[in-house]
């Protein structure tokens, strides 16, 4: 089952400000920041992460004091941990985003088939995938649809390999990048940033696991044929490796290989893939293995050694003293807020606290069931490929409407659009006879037709020299050999409409 585009008929309730999220943003001096460095350390000024905030609740009413000044709040220890401060803001002029709006954005979204799991009687792990959300082009995934044990919704962004972030429905966020964690809101309020010198390296260390070094399991999936083609020119003759304009056949936008010619008898064998290399659906699929299953599971988070499983894994177990909601709220709360500000702080943070947990049990290895060696999302992914394929699912459905392919010719001056129409590849390919024009060869045709005088002496050709559509008459040489022309030596011939015949290509 497949829904693209519009996520906006799914349900109502949910606002969403579309924002692409860049790096290299400048704090605005209007923001009140207040930066706390932890006691283990000495104290050194932190640049704002260089990367936009994230997302996060959409609080309806506001009593932002934008005169308030911030003050510094008691430090906590950070016992793993070295160079960490943390900044808080009450408001921001930009924060981050989704690449697009779950609801009202113009991603392509494809579902997985989670009811044939269940009807198999599968182990469905919490956080599970529901759908997949694409850019535009049905190549590149934008982010996860995950549901959770109380059948919430978040959205897990992998559009960018330097970070990775969980968004909740209403818009609130974390997000882990190089530069540490960062908790925001949709209206770009109550913002909260833990900031970590080095947090992958120190997370490597801290791990004891080797450098990630891949080692998924790339699977094949063009289906590959033989397909044989007769060619001959427009005089009858075989077409042969010189002629000009090299053939060239294609399965939709891949192209075959050409393995052996006769040239004796036009005789041209092409290696071709359905459906293709160059095909939407392969492309996503290649997408999907690379930022989806590499990204999260296998490859070096953020260039550093870990994977993003052990990341989180080792974040989780690591960092207890200083990434919790007191450490989060005192921060907003040592800046001076009213009572109203103190209440719309709780509820954030008790967003937050409910984004960083469901973030572990998506991808921390700690939270999966015994043996503890794969995260949720992980394991889901691997109970899905036992019964069915989570990038053939998604891709093809994707690209259902893509097919069928044409099969193209390109040979001389002949460019044939559709010899034929594929759906899949044929397991016993049928030869076709293809007549392609030579530019090097005369302008044969078939039948050539003598000239006529009629009783009054005019100079005829009958209907049949016509050749339709192209201005030119089958006529004959004096040695007797079919020739097309446009010109006549009759004085008074004068072109007439042809009727319509079978398809002779003149020069």
């Amino acid at each position: 089952m497949l829904a693209t585009t519009n996520p906006a008929n799914e349900s109502s309730g949910r606002s969403q400000t579309t924002l692409t999220p860049t790096s290299n943003v400048p704090v605005s001096s209007s923001k009140a920041v207040s930066s706390t460095t932890f006691a283990n350390l000495a104290s050194s000024s932190v640049s704002t992460p260089t990367f936009i905030t994230p997302t996060g609740s959409h609080i309806a009413s506001s009593s932002f004091n934008p005169n308030v000044t911030a003050t510094s709040v008691p430090t906590l220890p950070a016992a793993n941990f070295t160079q960490v401060t943390r900044t808080g803001d009450l408001a921001k002029e930009t924060c981050y985003h989704l690449p697009e709006d779950p609801m009202h954005g113009q991603s392509r979204r494809a579902m997985l088939h989670n009811t044939d799991l269940r009807e198999h009687n599968a182990t469905i792990p919490f956080p599970y995938v529901e759908s997949v959300d694409f850019a535009v082009d049905g190549v590149d995934p934008l982010f996860l649809t995950l549901r959770d044990a109380a059948q919430g919704t978040h959205y897990l962004d992998v559009s960018n390999r330097s970070y990775i972030s969980l968004v909740d429905f209403l818009g609130n966020a974390v997000l882990l990048d190089g530069q540490g964690i960062h908790f925001s809101t949709n209206s770009c309020r109550y913002d909260v940033s833990i900031l970590v010198n080095g947090l992958y390296e120190q997370l490597a260390d801290l791990s004891g696991e080797a450098c990630s070094k891949g080692g998924l399991f790339e699977r094949m999936d063009d289906m590959n044929f033989n397909q044989t083609l007769y060619l001959h020119d427009q005089c009858g003759h075989a077409v042969k490796r010189s002629i000009r304009k090299y053939p060239l056949l294609k399965v939709g936008d891949t192209e075959c290989n050409d393995i052996d010619v006769d040239e004796s008898l036009g005789k041209w064998v092409f290696d071709c893939t359905f459906p293709g290399s160059g095909s939407g659906t392969l492309r996503c699929q290649r997408a999907v293995r690379s930022d989806i299953f590499k990204f999260l599971f296998v490859d070096p988070f953020g260039g550093a050694c870990p994977d993003l499983s052990t990341v989180i894994t080792t974040l989780e177990a690591t960092s207890q003293d200083f990434l919790n909601a007191e450490s989060l709220r005192s921060e907003l709360y040592n800046q001076g807020l009213t009572d109203v500000q103190r209440r719309e702080v709780d509820l954030t943070v008790m967003y937050y606290e409910q984004l960083w947990e469901i973030l572990k049990q998506a991808l921390s290895k700690k939270r999966a069931l015994p043996p503890a060696k794969l995260s949720a999302v992980e394991q889901y992914i691997e109970t899905y490929d036992s019964l069915r394929n989570f990038e053939e699912d998604v891709c093809e459905d994707l690209h259902a409407g893509d097919l069928p392919l044409k099969m193209s010719l390109r040979a001389g001056v002949t460019v044939a659009d559709a010899i034929a129409t594929l759906n899949w590849a044929p397991r016993e390919p049928k030869p076709y006879n293809v007549t392609v024009q030579d530019p090097d060869s005369v302008a044969c045709c078939a039948n050539g037709s003598k000239s006529s005088y009629g009783g009054n002496g005019t100079c005829t050709y009958p209907d049949d020299a016509f050749i339709l559509n192209t201005g030119c008459v089958c006529g004959e040489t004096a040695s007797g050999e079919a020739l097309a022309f446009e010109y006549t030596e009759c004085d008074n011939f004068m072109l007439r409409e042809p009727k319509s015949q079978g398809t002779v290509v003149p020069d």
